[in-house]
């Protein structure tokens, strides 16, 4: 778990500073210069391109499994940069086409506002490419263990460039239409810096190595590339499909009010995500060496430690809901619930670990795609179901149920095929632990002041939880870590 530890610490570190910058954006900034259905509209063009960049890519992230096999310093890795490069020019040709084929289907299924998302349609073409070459190159970047590098353009970086093109439209330097080409051109910009970051490390290279692709290897780049357009798309269709069946149910105006609301709750998913980085790799190795105790490890490790982090902040932030919903127009109140299932949807998929990665990265990683594809017909369906019934907020709850079915699935799944259980009764006191210590929270009186009501809620559940976490000894890494902070407090 070394390198795992330092990676994920600097990448959430990353993370969490843009979140805070992007948070700062969206709900102090954005919400107050931005009608809803800009807001919307930025929040679709956002989704849509992600979409499309993952299938664009034609499923070559896939093959990230396979990368052992390739890692050659002194061969440049024998052209692995060159196919990934290749083939996601011949995926974004393909999408190029399809954009302009579909452009109306797409167009037609949003509500009577369409006209806004038409004016702005062809935007998603830089923004797909752009996506799908910075996918390529932090994939790549990950590969080579600097997994940190990518948190950082894309959750900081980015966040901090469209924090200054919403400055710059506060004081009324630019007007609406300005605004959208310089956040186009922010959005553009990781790609290029990460692009930059591999030139000068060395390790930018689009020399083929034609030699090394035999029909075997050729064969098993082709099948993960198959399986990888189910399981590289399917996660991005899950985690957006809720924005696009709001914005065909009720238009751009009530998305750009699920899509601030959902912020809050995303934020529960980033140590996850960052951890995801790092353990791909490692356990992909492990795989190959056979080391069934290190991803042993690696499962039962990440799954106490994704729990007692994302359970602490799912606690803080709906603790803490009501003061947000003051500080953003009143719009946007309707979207209360919609944190709290968003929270509970990457709660589930916390508590989970890496089972994601386990399984991706074993021998049955080809069930990882059928897992997907019910996935994604589990979350077209619960949205269907749940929507029309519950509003915007429906499909908050279809996200929270599909995450819940579909971690319960791969648990069930890696327990059976590998004998691999992750819970110890720690797994449950952490549980219990965050239940009691928000039950406290709930008896603190509410102070008129929603920054002095924040500091005194938000300081009674840090300084319980964690000195709860602690003097448990929940953990042995967190524990660990204190130890070495209180060492170095000690030497200075």
């Amino acid at each position: 778990m070394g390198i795992i530890k330092q990676q994920t610490l600097k990448g959430t570190f990353f993370s969490y500073i843009g979140v805070f910058i992007g948070f700062v954006t969206n709900t102090f900034i954005l919400t107050k210069v931005l009608d809803t259905d800009q807001v919307g509209l930025i929040n679709i063009l956002t989704s849509f391109s992600l979409i499309f960049a993952q299938f664009a890519i034609l499923g070559f992230n896939a093959t990230a499994r396979y990368f052992p096999y390739f890692r050659n310093e002194k061969n440049k890795h024998n052209g692995y940069l060159f196919l990934a490069c290749a083939i996601s020019l011949i995926g974004f040709i393909l999408f190029v086409i399809g954009a302009y084929a579909f452009k109306e289907v797409l167009i037609s299924q949003k509500s009577q506002d369409n006209n806004l998302f038409r004016d702005y349609y062809w935007y998603l073409l830089p923004l797909t490419f752009a996506n799908l070459y910075f996918n390529i190159f932090d994939l790549y970047s990950r590969l080579l263990y600097d997994a940190a590098a990518g948190r950082l353009i894309r959750e900081f970086t980015l966040k901090l460039l469209i924090l200054v093109c919403v400055v710059l439209l506060i004081f009324r330097i630019l007007d609406f239409r300005s605004f959208m080409w310089l956040w186009l051109s922010a959005n553009l910009m990781p790609m290029l810096l990460m692009m930059i970051r591999l030139v000068r490390k060395g390790n930018f290279s689009l020399k083929p190595n034609f030699n090394f692709l035999n029909k075997d290897v050729q064969r098993n780049l082709f099948n993960l590339c198959l399986f990888g357009i189910l399981t590289g798309a399917s996660p991005l269709l899950v985690d957006n499909i809720d924005r696009y069946m709001v914005n065909s149910y009720f238009g751009l105006a009530d998305t750009g009010i699920y899509s601030i609301a959902a912020s809050f709750g995303i934020i529960i998913a980033l140590p996850t995500r960052s951890l995801y980085s790092i353990a791909y790799t490692v356990i992909a190795e492990s795989w190959i060496r056979k080391d069934m105790a290190n991803i042993h490890t690696v499962y039962r490790k990440s799954c106490i430690n994704q729990s007692i982090v994302a359970l602490f902040l799912f606690i803080l932030v709906w603790a803490n809901i009501h003061n947000a919903l003051k500080v953003l127009p009143p719009d946007y109140a309707d979207g209360v619930y919609i944190v709290f299932f968003i929270g509970l949807a990457n709660l589930f998929d916390a508590l989970t670990g890496v089972n994601a990665v386990i399984l991706a990265t074993s021998r049955y990683y080809r069930y990882d795609s059928f897992f997907y594809l019910a996935l994604v017909g589990v979350t077209i369906g619960s949205n269907l179901f749940f929507i029309p019934k519950f509003g915007i907020t429906g499909a908050a709850m279809a996200t929270a149920l599909t995450m819940f079915i579909f971690n319960l699935s791969r648990y069930l799944f890696i327990l059976f095929k590998f004998k691999l259980q992750p819970f110890t009764v720690h797994n449950l006191l952490v549980i219990v632990l965050g239940v009691l210590i928000y039950w406290l929270s709930t008896l603190i009186p509410v102070q008129q002041n929603l920054y002095l009501d924040t500091f005194i809620r938000g300081g009674f559940i840090t300084l319980l939880y964690a000195g709860s976490v602690y003097f448990l000894r929940l953990s042995s890494d967190i524990n660990d870590m204190v130890a070495d902070l209180l060492a170095k407090l000690k030497r200075s």
